[in-house]
């Protein structure tokens, strides 16, 4: 017979309470709610490089430019997710965002911005700059350039629209930096 005091069933109780809380936050969705539109199945860097730009302007930061090397961070993101029908921050192979950047021979800080649902450039901007976490991404002043990408994937109770995007920013690469002291 398991003698159990009263406080030890709190504390049984309690943790139980807690780990179901926490794994019920890890799992939940994020849910972007946009209006019907007709979802796009590509994205041009200068449309994109637009877009951010006025945002980054209304917030008064550093205009963004597009970076080759992050383009195919977020090329393969967005394909990965569209193909698995799923959004998550670790590859197929379950490499983590930083192994991904370096593969690619991206040395500086990044952040990535995913997202699932929506049909268009404007409502992705539009959910990030909602989300407190995508928000930090999108306004921080170190990231300068940028890489997007979107992929028509399956469709899903919580992404109707099977799109997948990815957008990953980034700060002054080396050699962005010596660009700009041979052009001073």
């Amino acid at each position: 017979m398991i003698d159990l005091s009263r406080r030890r069933v709190l504390i049984l109780f309690a943790a139980s309470a807690a780990v179901a809380t926490l794994s019920a936050c890890a799992t939940a969705p994020m849910v972007m709610t946009t209006a019907n539109a007709q979802p796009v199945s590509s994205v041009y860097p200068a449309q994109a490089r637009d877009a951010l730009n006025q945002m980054r302007r209304e917030n008064n930061l550093p205009e963004l430019v597009h970076n080759p090397v992050l383009q195919r961070v977020a090329d393969e993101q967005a394909e990965i997710m569209a193909r698995n029908g799923n959004i998550a921050h670790t590859a197929e192979s379950g490499q983590a965002f930083i192994t991904r950047l370096r593969r690619q021979n991206f040395w500086g800080g990044a952040g990535e911005n995913l997202a699932g649902g929506p049909p268009n450039l404007a409502s992705a901007i539009e959910g990030w700059m909602r989300s407190p976490a995508h928000h930090r991404v999108m306004v921080n002043p170190d990231y300068v350039q940028f890489g997007i990408a979107v992929r028509r994937g399956r469709s899903t109770p919580n992404n109707t629209y099977g799109t997948y995007w990815a957008l990953i920013m980034g700060v002054m690469s080396p050699e962005m930096r010596a660009q700009l002291a041979a052009s001073a």
